[in-house]
């Protein structure tokens, strides 16, 4: 992998996810030393409106709604995914007690570490055809394979983020429906 690509998508991409972490606890650790722990259960709703407000960018790209340019739409749908995730995880916290709720985050977790994947994919063919517009007919050959790669490597990616978010989904039902059963009103 060349540097540059490495440093300019990949590590911005890890960053982020352990900046989620690491904002993860210490928001959490925050809310405990103010005797907060409370809000975090306000928290998991909220969290889940933004994940799913962040679908907007689905229906936009496969022509749903016409509503903002798509590179928008991508970056609106990254950041409420993100903030989304982030009180989700507060909301979860140290206290969960029971299996669902745990393999739900697990499930989210791996869902926001897919979807920043596909943000280092994305970033890197745009930097493709980029390219490709700007060298002109000089690295023709070499930029049509490196499309070719960079496409089939992006459908696998969605073969993947795909299937990840129908079961993040079906944990976070089971949770809503095991909460509601469960939960002492």
């Amino acid at each position: 992998m060349h540097r540059s690509l490495l440093v300019r998508q990949v590590l911005p991409a890890i960053l982020l996810y352990l900046g989620l972490i690491a904002a993860t606890i210490i928001l959490d650790a925050i809310l405990h030393y103010a005797g907060l722990v409370w809000v975090g259960l306000y928290l998991g709703p909220v969290g889940t409106l933004l994940i799913a407000m962040s679908f907007v960018y689905s229906l936009r790209k496969r022509k749903m709604i016409s509503v903002g340019a798509p590179k928008k739409m991508l970056q609106l749908h990254e950041t409420l995914s993100w903030v989304g995730a982030l009180l989700v995880l507060l909301h979860a916290g140290v206290h969960v007690n029971a299996l669902i709720p745990w393999f739900a985050t697990a499930a989210m977790l791996v869902v926001v570490a897919s979807g920043l994947t596909g943000s280092v994919l994305v970033k890197r063919a745009t930097e493709v055809v980029k390219s490709k517009q700007v060298a002109g007919k000089a690295q023709d050959e070499d930029n049509t394979v490196l499309d070719a790669v960079t496409l089939d490597i992006m459908k696998k990616w969605r073969v993947v983020h795909m299937p990840l978010n129908a079961v993040f989904l079906v944990l976070f039902a089971l949770h809503l429906i095991s909460a509601a059963v469960f939960w002492h009103w």
